[in-house]
């Protein structure tokens, strides 16, 4: 664990857990949160300017926070407490059935809480890309990160 007194920026992690996107979960996320042709239907979708179905933007959001809560390689995840704002996202490439998502990040900017002594404020780039290494969403999160105690 990477507390905030370690946190450096230019620092970079990867993120071990990998999501296995499926037919099934595109079409059940977007039945409940986008309804849109290309997120329900199959068929429908082939018309579509995707030419299939397609996650929608709160899928692939919700995979982002899936990803983040999982372990880092070498040990690098970093100490956060809570989440303060997104900013600039971005869905490069759809996500389709099959695809399997990977994370990193990059840390952009640190500075002290000046609200939270025990608390420092880290922003991040993470970056989703799929199994043929296509970056398909971009997001810079704020959030507070833990110091030592």
């Amino acid at each position: 664990m990477k507390y905030y007194e370690d946190v450096e920026v230019g620092d970079t992690g990867v993120f071990e857990q990998e999501y296995a996107v499926t037919q099934e979960e595109i079409v059940e996320v977007g039945q409940r949160w986008d309804p849109q042709p290309f997120h329900i239907d199959p068929v429908a979708a082939k018309d579509s300017m995707f030419g299939g179905l397609v996650a929608s933007s709160a899928h692939i959001f919700a995979i982002h926070c899936c990803i983040g809560t999982a372990k880092c390689d070498e040990d690098k995840n970093i100490a956060a407490e809570s989440a303060l704002g997104f900013n600039n996202l971005q869905w490069h490439s759809p996500v389709r059935p099959g695809d399997v998502i990977r994370s990193k990040y990059y840390v952009m900017s640190k500075r002290e809480s000046s609200s939270r002594p025990s608390m420092g404020v880290v922003k991040t780039l993470t970056t989703l890309y799929n199994q043929s290494d296509e970056t398909v969403f971009t997001i810079e999160t704020t959030f507070l990160a833990k110091k030592r105690q």
